[in-house]
């Protein structure tokens, strides 16, 4: 210590303690741990659901999303900030919404940006999608919603077979190119790039590609893995693993009301581990709080050898 430190700590009682010693240790020991369980197990993770593997699996599956995007059936469009300017769907608490402070940072329009722009892409390849995509471009919007309707109506009749996807009869005017074009899209491993916004060589913002299936695709595949909210959430690891159960507070206030089954639950819970961590960050400013540990007398558990000589 420095002579300043030594003046400061005179008379009062110190122990020696190598704190560098003990964190190089506990580092080795979990490392160790870590790297034997890492061999022994495996990784955890459940490969990332793309595009590809949705429209050449489940190509009834990725039609429904499309045309019901397309349709303006998407949850994004009724989301609010920061996706789009509805601030009535915010979360709030105690009538304040957060979430409308930012507003719009990433502004979004799902039957534009999910399915249009990027067959207008694949329309530079295909002029069946090109035409497909005037003749839906130019029609009313009521002539759009009744061809959108009888096509989702039929979708629930639908059959693959192979790589075509059989409907039943009806008046769909465009749109079965349309969603032919994202089905190619889809199988051909493009629909992540054709969402990316940019259209920059390389970027990290894949807010597109990971919100296009976010409705019914990735919650399906969430419910198969018994990872849904209403199994404990992001507490919860695919398969047998063990999930982050250091998270079990947070995600323990989701399984009891009024978060359980309150709109605003995601925002509630939120709130109250921030009072609870403001409340561990401060508490020794805090009158009352900061008695406890002298009151409940571990110190002397602690040094209890020195309390021996000296109590």
């Amino acid at each position: 210590m420095s002579a300043r430190s030594e003046a400061y700590l005179a008379g009062i009682p110190t122990k020696p303690y190598d704190l560098l010693r003990e964190g190089l240790v506990v580092l080795a020991a979990i490392a160790a741990i870590v790297l034997v369980l890492a061999v022994a197990f495996g990784s955890p993770d459940y490969p990332p659901v793309t595009g590809q593997q949705v429209a050449r699996s489940e190509p009834v599956a990725f039609l429904e999303t499309s045309a019901g995007i397309l349709a303006g059936a998407s949850g994004i469009q009724t989301y609010g900030p920061p996706y789009t300017a509805d601030r009535g769907a915010a979360q709030r608490v105690l009538g304040l919404a957060p979430a409308n402070l930012p507003g719009v940072t990433i502004p979004l329009d799902p039957a534009r940006d999910f399915v249009l722009r990027p067959l207008h892409r694949l329309a530079l390849l295909s002029r069946g999608v090109a035409g497909a995509l005037r003749a839906f471009e130019a029609a009313s919007g009521e002539q759009r919603a009744s061809w959108l309707r009888a096509y989702q109506a039929a979708l629930a009749h639908a059959a693959a077979a192979g790589d075509t996807v059989r409907l039943p009869a009806g008046d769909f005017g465009p749109v079965p190119a349309l969603m032919d074009g994202m089905l190619r899209l889809g199988r051909a491993g493009l629909l992540e790039g054709a969402l990316e916004a940019g259209g920059a060589p390389y970027t990290l913002d894949f807010t597109r590609p990971l919100l296009f299936f976010q409705d019914d695709v990735d919650h399906g595949v969430a419910r198969r893995l018994d990872m849904t909210g209403e199994q404990w959430g992001i507490s919860n690891e695919t398969g047998a693993f063990p999930g982050a159960w250091w998270l079990w507070p947070y995600t323990f206030l989701y399984q009891i009301p009024p978060m359980s089954t309150s709109p605003n639950g995601d925002l509630q819970v939120a709130v109250i581990m921030t009072l609870i961590f403001a409340v561990l960050v401060f508490l020794p400013f805090i009158p009352g709080l900061r008695s406890v540990p002298r009151r409940l007398g571990l110190h002397r558990i602690i040094w209890r050898d020195w309390y021996a000589h000296h109590s």
